[in-house]
């Protein structure tokens, strides 16, 4: 297992691993990119603006951010049926080895990039305050995690990097287990887009709370009762869905592979 675990992670660590963490901060820079020129070079503005401003509407952050979650190894089951290593490597390390293995190495390489893409963000803007110092003192609502950058600047970015790799296991895995049924490289590594487009419309349509969507949660839009709990509860939020995903995936391969569907 360990043996496996350290290729596969070897392996993640690749050109798309890097590209996904510069697509990652250009994702979050994009939605202010009139405003983050401008504060550059008047040197204004704060770091919780430039990520307040993406959250609250921005389409690259909240659709296309997910993308970059698949790059580095949502696609690489697809990559070894088509070259015929699946089998030699199921005969090796065994079924539900591999599919673990996959599945995880996946998960946290797509975690990884979102979070490293959220911390590149966080030190290419490190020139600006964190928040407005005209607000230390001032009562302001608990949105976007206000509070906390405002009395806690470290504890907000922790924050934005912890919902950042939560978001990137969700949507990497997703890419994975998509992989399963389509064989189609683009549309794998799309699907995060399509996904987070689909989870938002359904969440509108259910008429869920927008205080309690994952959605919101993880893109840092809503904050449950303080930042910390917040991260909990996506932490929680995650692991199931992530867990619930995996379980399918590793079902569905150890079938095929037994039944002959896939070879």
């Amino acid at each position: 297992m360990k043996r496996i675990l350290s290729a596969e992670f070897k392996r993640a660590i690749n050109i798309w691993f890097a590209l996904g963490i510069f697509g990652v901060a250009f994702s979050i820079c994009f939605d202010s990119w009139n405003d983050l020129i401008r504060h550059w070079e008047n040197n204004v503005g704060t770091v919780h603006y430039i990520f307040a401003n993406s959250a609250f509407g921005g389409m690259c952050r909240e659709h296309l951010l997910p993308v970059f979650a698949a790059f580095p190894f949502a696609v690489s089951f697809i990559r070894e049926k088509k070259s015929k290593a699946m089998p030699y490597i199921v005969l090796r390390e065994g079924k539900r080895t591999y599919c673990t293995v996959k599945y995880v190495v996946n998960a946290v390489s797509g975690g990884v990039v979102i979070a490293l893409g959220t911390a590149l963000v966080l030190l290419l803007l490190i020139k600006f305050p964190m928040a407005d110092s005209d607000y230390l003192d001032a009562r302001i609502a608990d949105a976007f995690h206000d509070w906390l950058a405002v009395h806690h600047p470290v504890q907000y970015c922790a924050v934005q990097i912890f919902l950042g790799f939560f978001r990137g296991m969700l949507w990497s895995g997703a890419a994975l287990l998509v992989s399963v049924y389509i064989e189609d490289v683009f549309v794998v590594i799309v699907s995060p887009y399509v996904g987070s487009f689909v989870f938002t419309q359904l969440n509108r349509l259910l008429q869920i709370d927008n205080a309690y969507r994952l959605d919101n949660i993880l893109t840092g839009r809503s904050v449950i009762h303080s930042s910390w709990s917040t991260v909990i509860i996506a932490f929680i939020c995650t692991m199931l869905i992530v867990f619930v995903m995996g379980m399918i995936f590793v079902r569905k391969i150890v079938r095929g592979l037994g039944n002959g569907t896939i070879h």
